[in-house]
Order: structure tokens, then sequence, then C-alpha cells
């Protein structure tokens, strides 16, 4: 009978240790951001620039969102896109990057196998309108609009206009020249040529240096010298990609700068990527923080501070059609104008 009894005992404890282990299994396999350290990488080196300061305001947020602390780590965008091949997709290593991740591969700068199909698309966290040119204060024209007649009235005379090669400037810059050839004629266009330059430091000093005439950064990391009253390092906006609300600052639009005799806008989204076969319990989890922090007042504030603003929220999937679009839209462009190899001073 003991025998009996003690073997029905061992049954029953067997099957509650299995039921436990079990349970337990399940929890503890649901992944989750909550008290990770997470490496937030960018496709910048500069931490004075809008790659750097919105991750970084975004982060502070997404954070305590999550429960998780995020770190930017600035590593330029090589590494950033390398990163997302390379990481596992476990929530440790996320990238907030704008629409230089695809545009790099679409102008050819980047290897495919970094393409959009091959990352995981999170949501939009952030906009930039603020993309913009600016020359030295003592420059003999006043707007990216004024150039082609000063070429005209100058007939010697070129301009210079650093950029970075498959990034949003080479956009800027590809729509600009394409506008002064159809408008002007390519006497005038081939007369506009490129300076390759990196992070806004390295454009700043190419101006001061007298080694370019135009530069080509954000409008928040070039406001200090434009209000500056030494000509030394004075600057003047040039031209916005888009209109900044509140800022008097001209854009194309402003200036007449079309596309295809179209009006042409282009603010910089940035998004959340994330490696292939990213968790989807874990983007599920993103995406909700996104959506909190994107109506948090103190968060809007901050970036507005910066000219920056949210993401007009968009989660993952939404994200995705959004970005794959913005990309396509922009082929025929890209197809259309010259290699910066060709416009290279």
């Amino acid at each position: 009978m003991k025998k009996i009894l003690l073997l029905g005992l061992a049954v029953v404890l067997a099957g509650s240790m299995l039921f436990a282990n079990g349970t337990s299994e399940d929890q503890t396999t649901v992944p989750t951001f909550n008290g990770k350290n997470i490496r937030v990488v960018i496709g910048s080196t500069s931490t004075s620039g809008d790659s750097y300061l919105i991750a970084e305001t975004v982060s502070r947020y997404l954070g305590k969102a999550l429960g998780a602390n995020l770190k930017v780590d600035a590593v330029g965008a090589a590494k950033a896109l390398d990163a997302m091949q390379t990481s596992k997709p476990d929530g440790s290593t996320i990238m907030m990057f704008h629409d230089m991740t695809y545009l790099g591969i679409s102008f050819g700068a980047y290897d495919k196998m970094y393409s959009l199909e091959n990352m995981t698309v999170g949501p939009r966290i952030a906009q930039n309108p603020g993309s913009c040119w600016a020359a030295g204060i003592n420059a003999p024209y006043n707007s990216l609009a004024e150039i082609p007649a000063y070429l005209q009235k100058n007939p010697e005379a070129i301009v210079r206009m650093a950029c970075e090669a498959g990034g949003v400037s080479q956009v800027g810059f590809a729509v600009y020249w394409k506008w002064v050839k159809d408008t002007y004629g390519e006497d005038i266009a081939k007369r506009i040529v490129v300076v390759i330059g990196g992070s806004t430091g390295d454009k700043l000093q190419l101006i001061w240096d007298g080694n370019c005439d135009v530069m080509f950064a954000d409008y928040t990391s070039l406001l200090q010298y434009t209000q500056t009253d030494d000509q030394k390092i004075a600057l003047k906006y040039m031209g916005l990609l888009d209109n900044i609300d509140g800022v008097s600052a001209t854009s194309y639009a402003d200036q007449g700068i079309t596309m295809n005799g179209k009006e042409f806008r282009f603010s910089k989204d940035f998004l959340i990527y994330l490696p292939k076969d990213f968790s989807p319990a874990l983007l599920a989890e993103l995406d909700a923080a996104v959506k909190k922090i994107n109506t948090d007042p103190a968060m809007i504030a901050d970036l507005a501070k910066m000219s920056y603003r949210p993401g007009k929220y968009l989660n993952a999937a939404d994200s995705k059609t959004y970005i794959y679009g913005k990309r396509d839209g922009l082929q025929s462009l890209i197809d259309n104008t010259p290699s910066l190899d060709d416009l290279v001073l």
C-alpha cells in the first residue's frame, strides 16, 4: 500500500515539476527589451549633427518607455549598416538613421547586401525638414536660385558645392543641378561642381579654408554660425530642402527650384532599423513604445527646440510601406542625373 501511495505521489510531483518547468520556460522565452542594455548605432560619426541629436533625444524617452538602457554609438554609415547584417536579432543592437540608409545603396555607394530587404524596418521616430545649403557670409549670392545668374555675369567663375556621396546631400545636389541645367543650360550647370565632404565638421573646414563655396548640412548644426559676428566663420543659409515652421530661411519650393517641373520638398525621415528576422514580439513592443513617446509633450518640445519634429507615428508595417515607396520614387532622379564622379572638381 505504501509503495502504491509513494508511486502516486512521485507521479504527481513529477507532473507538477514538468508543468512548472514548462510554464517557466514559456515565460523566459518571451523576448522583451525590458532590462536590456541596447546599443543604438547611427550612420554618422558626428555628435553635433541631426543623426546624433535625434537619436540621443529619442533614446532618452524610448529607454524609459521600454524599461531599457539605450546608448547611442556614432559609428558612421558603413559600420551602422554592417551592424544590421552582423548583429543578432535579439534587440541588443538597433539602428536609428535617416534616408541615407537606402540612398547609399540607390546611389551605388554601398553594396546591395545592405539594402532594406536585408534588414527589418521599424517604426518612424522623427523627421527633420532642415537639410540645407549654406555659404560664407560674404559670398556674392544669397540663395541657390541666385547662383546661375551670378555665373552668367561671371563667365570664368565656378561654384564648388560640398556634399557627401550617396546620401541626402546628393539628392539635394542632383535636384538642384538638374534644375539649373534644365533652366539655364548645360554651360551654366557644368560650372557648378562637387567637392566631396564627410561630416559637418569636415565641410565647415572646407568652406573656412576656401576649398568650397557652398556646403550641405543640417539647419540646427549651422545655426550658431549664422548668428556670429565673426566674419571668418560666419555663414548664411542658401536654401532648405523643406520649410521649417517659424523659420524664415527659404526652401527649394520658395525659390522655385523644382524637380521635373514640380515642386520639390524633402524632409529626412528617421526610422528604427533592425537586423533581419527580428522577433515579432520585440517589434510589437517597440511599436507600442514609439507610439507612446510620439505623444509625449516633453519629447515633442525637445525636438522642436532643434527644429525637428516627432515622426507622425508610423508603426513598423506602415513605415516599411512608406520608406520603400519613398526610395522607389527617387530612383528616376538617381537614374537621370550624372554621377558625382563626373561632377567632382
